[in-house]
């Protein structure tokens, strides 16, 4: 009796190990679950601050600091990384603080052969206003004063003035010129250099500012997908004031290891999770917006709308009167860097990340796509190829576009011709980009001036094909 009392108890012990050992692999199985899903949702959620903060933090790394301006003498390339951008105007950009005090921003009239068009932003890329000719100031100039929430100090006479809700701001403006001619450029960087920006403070006695030339030099802008992209996260958080919808982020931040005023100091389990999330956060963004978000804008054709239903009518904000819809807002800031205030007509885009077959577009393989003759335009049309996974130039190509503009060759019928792949095929160096193997890629059709024949369906663009 005694040897079976041992054998029972011996027995029931280990079957309440084996219990409790289960139930707690289950529980950390779905805790680290849950974190992993937070701090996907985290990146989703922030995917338009983290922009923010990966572009200050690239224009930082070249010299460029808060009220500093930063212009490129020539048109970028490749090594201008942020979420794409076009190569037909020379982008001039800054950023400001107003957690001291109001910021004044100068920007100058237009002047012979040159312009600026551009807009203001808070850390969230919400546009507060459009400045330059097609912008609050119509070209005339003006100084824009932005103010910190609850300010009741002086103002500036005759100065647009602007509550604005984060602490940090972002400027994206572009020049207006002719053309790309040496002449041009360099009438765009001398408008850059007259742009001011200073502390409300000082007023009366502006400092000087820095004009930094970033041509040819790579600047960092897109954020890199990995366990590290938390610690930049936690650092802009760190920086912002909460909003009021962004309380229930704020909690499941604090769930992850991010919190406001408390140290960030993740353990190797965390970091492992981080990683993971990361990289379910870019795929869910990539494959939501060029498939499932964005409308298709042609039956029966793979080529998708640029902007998505809720951009316009929230201001790029996604804030509506009785939800916040951060889901969509995700996908569309992992594929833009810069919002506008007025959406207008100069200019429409289309986006396409698939072949003609559904499949993604493969930079191992040649494809091509004829574009129709009478292209419905009153300027000229261009075609960008852009990475899949950074939404920006692929690295190290010193061609990503062609336009209408260049000498392309067309065909018979007056269609044209443009290839994609490792290689041009022969004689069609012109009408080619390449293409790097192993890197996914889509497509930005744009039309500059569009005419009623992009928007009525009486004009459409064919899909790409493989060849």
């Amino acid at each position: 009796m005694k040897i079976r009392k041992q054998f029972f108890l011996i027995g029931l012990s280990a079957l309440l190990m084996m219990g409790f050992g289960t139930v707690n692999a289950q529980e950390q199985n779905l805790q680290d679950k849950m974190f992993q899903f937070r701090a996907t949702e985290a990146l989703i959620w922030a995917m338009p601050i983290l922009n923010y903060k990966q572009i200050r933090e690239g224009q930082k790394a070249l010299g460029v600091n808060y009220n500093d301006i930063a212009y490129h003498t020539k048109m970028q390339d490749w090594k201008f990384q942020t979420a794409t951008p076009n190569n037909t105007t020379p982008y001039v950009d800054f950023f400001w603080n107003i957690e001291d005090g109001p910021i004044v921003i100068e920007i100058p009239p237009s002047a012979d052969g040159v312009g600026i068009f551009g807009t203001l932003m808070d850390a969230w890329e919400r546009p507060i206003d459009d400045v330059g000719a097609a912008g609050r100031d119509k070209g005339r100039g003006a100084k824009y004063v932005m103010i910190p929430e609850g300010y009741q100090g002086p103002l500036l006479h005759n100065a647009y003035t602007y509550v604005q809700r984060t602490n940090n701001g972002i400027g994206i403006l572009r020049p207006i010129i002719a053309d790309a001619s040496p002449e041009n450029l360099k009438k765009a960087a001398e408008f850059a250099k007259r742009i001011k920006i200073y502390p409300l403070a000082q007023a009366d006695n502006p400092p000087k500012n820095n004009y930094v030339d970033i041509y040819g030099k790579i600047m960092e802008g897109i954020p890199q997908f990995n366990e590290n992209l938390f610690a930049l996260l936690n650092e802009i958080m760190q920086e912002e004031p909460v909003e009021a919808q962004n309380l229930a982020m704020m909690g499941m931040l604090k769930n992850i290891g991010i919190e406001k005023g408390k140290p960030f100091a993740p353990d190797a389990r965390a970091k492992k999770l981080y990683a993971a999330a990361a990289k379910d956060a870019l795929d869910y963004m990539i494959d939501t917006y060029h498939k499932h978000l964005n409308p298709r804008i042609y039956e029966g054709k793979t080529w998708n709308l640029l902007v998505p239903p809720g951009v316009v009518e929230t201001d790029f904000s996604y804030e509506f009167p009785s939800y916040f819809d951060y889901i969509a807002r995700g996908p569309i800031y992992y594929g833009i860097i810069s919002s506008v205030k007025n959406y207008g007509s100069a200019t429409f885009y289309i986006s396409n990340a698939e072949s003609s077959d559904g499949e993604w577009l493969e930079g191992s393989e040649n494809y091509k796509i004829v574009v129709p003759p009478n292209v419905p335009i009153d300027d000229f049309w261009a075609i960008t190829v852009y990475d899949l996974e950074s939404a920006s130039y692929i690295r190290d190509q010193s061609k990503s576009s062609v336009d209408s503009n260049m000498k392309l060759k067309k065909n018979k019928d007056g269609s044209t011709t443009i290839y994609f792949g490792k290689k041009a095929p022969k004689g069609q160096e012109m009408n080619w980009i390449p293409t790097v193997e192993g890197r996914r890629f889509f497509l930005l059709f744009r039309f500059y001036g569009p005419q009623k024949g992009v928007f009525d369906g009486s004009w459409k663009l064919n899909d790409i094909e493989k060849i």
